[in-house]
């Protein structure tokens, strides 16, 4: 493989000077976009950072709203809504065609950022034993609470819990980790890492696909990074309009159960099945008064979706093939 594929240094560190492509996926929600990318221009070294921004199938007219406000942007348009997953893969995609790109910054479209973020995601994927870095994330208001410090991936009705969830912001959560989950609303990956392990998982149209991604990170050997110096802050579940929705949590229950049967094993399978049966009642029953059954009942048809669809194979890698050699035409034996 071309040396500039990896932008390492002879110690065998990446090369923290390689350029990041940013890819953000926007699905009906160019307002938002348009803010996270006036966030970003404030980032330390913001004039290096290649932008890329997919329009995943919107109708409200996104894509002509982000050219006019945005002259220049590097937009890729998809036609349809490929789901979360589907988008960010052709952003990633697009940011590997060009040789330069020594890292892909995953970022949601709907969070402020620090100035300051980009540098310690860098340095903690500096170790070439690092598959991925995420930062410090927080609720965008109140804005000293916690949204995420790291995750990690477990067996319940769900597949994938974010640590300080719903925390007052405290040294506890200033010590940087291992972890075994980091979410897709911020997660920088190193160039070489995408071509051994693949992209997201097109199979998961909303949620889990990180915790797809990580568990095959994970399974190659890497280690996966919570950085706290990095912070960013999160407008949760604003592309969905709600974190509570039919159309939500049936995606949610169909990608879990695909995880479930993809990595969780015989015993991972009765644990989440039983995890389900016990949380679905009590959700009908929280949802009762509140009058949306409907997004309990979605969900149950979801996972029973996921649990009974045909089982797609995983990504494949993103390396590039080596070049095809010409055939020599033939010839005489050589003098020697």
């Amino acid at each position: 493989m071309p040396e500039s594929f990896h932008r390492r240094h002879p110690d065998g560190r990446r090369d923290p000077g390689a350029r990041i492509a940013v890819v953000l996926v926007n699905w009906n929600g160019a307002a938002d976009t348009l803010a996270t990318l006036a966030s970003l221009d404030q980032v330390t070294g913001a004039e290096a950072l290649r932008v890329i921004v997919v329009d995943n199938g919107s109708t409200d007219g996104s894509p002509a709203r982000l050219r006019k406000e945005r002259p220049g942007l590097e937009l890729v348009e998809t036609g349809a809504n490929l789901g979360f997953a589907g988008g960010n893969d052709a952003g990633i995609r697009k940011a590997l065609e060009a040789s330069e790109v020594g890292w892909v910054l995953l970022l949601n479209t709907d969070v402020d950022v620090d100035p300051g973020f980009l540098a310690p995601l860098v340095h903690a994927c500096e170790d070439p034993r690092v598959g991925a870095a995420g930062p410090k994330i927080y609720y965008f208001d109140p804005r000293d609470r916690l949204w995420a410090a790291g995750g990690r991936l477990r067996i319940r009705e769900t597949v994938a819990v974010e640590l300080g969830r719903g925390k007052t912001d405290s040294p506890r959560w200033n010590r940087p980790r291992d972890v075994t989950y980091l979410t897709t609303c911020c997660l920088l990956i190193p160039r070489d890492v995408l071509e051994e392990v693949g992209g997201l998982d097109p199979a998961y149209f909303i949620n889990v696909d990180d915790a797809d991604w990580c568990r095959r990170a994970l399974d190659a050997g890497y280690r996966l990074r919570y950085a706290p110096e990095s912070r960013i802050w999160h407008k949760v579940a604003a592309s969905t309009k709600g974190s509570y929705t039919p159309t939500k949590t049936f995606h949610t229950g169909r990608s879990n159960a695909i995880w479930v049967r993809r990595h969780a094993g015989p015993l991972g399978f009765a644990a989440f099945l039983a995890a389900n049966l016990l949380a679905l009642p009590v959700a009908f029953l929280r949802e009762l008064p509140r009058g949306n059954t409907r997004s309990v009942r979605a969900k149950a048809r979801g996972i029973l979706r996921g649990l009974l669809d045909p089982l797609p194979g995983p990504p494949a890698p993103l390396a590039p093939e080596p070049p095809r050699r010409t055939p020599e035409k033939a010839q005489g034996p050589r003098r020697r």
